[in-house]
């Protein structure tokens, strides 16, 4: 209590805490910013991927017979690697134009603009899409070693790319930070 000017005792104000509410539990779910260090890593190799997809897709349609640095002898022999039969998707599909596709979208999904992006999804799209980059990195490694028994120089350069850019985007997704959410 405090006394006003004549004296008169008065309540004072003061404010009570709010009531104390129980916590809701709290889960953490993926949601945050991507790791700072994914665009400068992926963004270039996807760049690189992209440049090997593009020669080897002018080497097909161009109907040439010559690689640059890339000798036409016994078990590496560019000429024969994308000329075989096993060079081209259900008889039809150039795996060169193939993967030129694969590196347009890649291109885009790891972008530093794409990676700034806090989305799940995008998160998930861009994981999927190195899987199955690996899947048919696989293939293709199986095609060379086993079925044609030559190995293409170029194609190698576009499969360890892609190698390399599956392992930093699966790192990528596995290290992002997790935003705590409560219910």
């Amino acid at each position: 209590m405090a006394r006003s000017r004549g004296g008169a005792a008065t309540k004072t104000r003061t404010s009570r805490p709010a009531p104390a509410t129980a916590a809701a539990p709290v889960r953490s779910v993926p949601s945050g910013p991507n790791v700072r260090w994914a665009a400068p890593v992926t963004f270039p190799l996807s760049l690189i991927g992209l440049g090997l997809s593009i020669y080897l897709t002018i080497q097909h349609f161009s109907g040439s017979t010559s690689f640059a640095g890339c000798p036409a002898s016994g078990k590496i022999d560019c000429a024969k690697v994308t000329t075989s039969s096993w060079s081209e998707l259900f008889g039809h599909i150039p795996v060169a134009l193939a993967g030129l596709i694969y590196y347009v979208v890649m291109v885009a999904l790891v972008s530093p603009w794409a990676w700034r992006v806090a989305n799940i999804w995008l998160d998930r799209l861009r994981l999927a899409a190195g899987v199955a980059g690996i899947g048919m990195v696989s293939y293709l490694v199986y095609a060379e070693v086993v079925k044609i028994k030559s190995i293409c120089i170029y194609c190698t350069g576009v499969h360890i790319v892609t190698f390399l850019l599956f392992l930093t985007i699966l790192a990528a997704y596995l290290l992002r930070p997790l935003d705590p959410i409560r219910e």
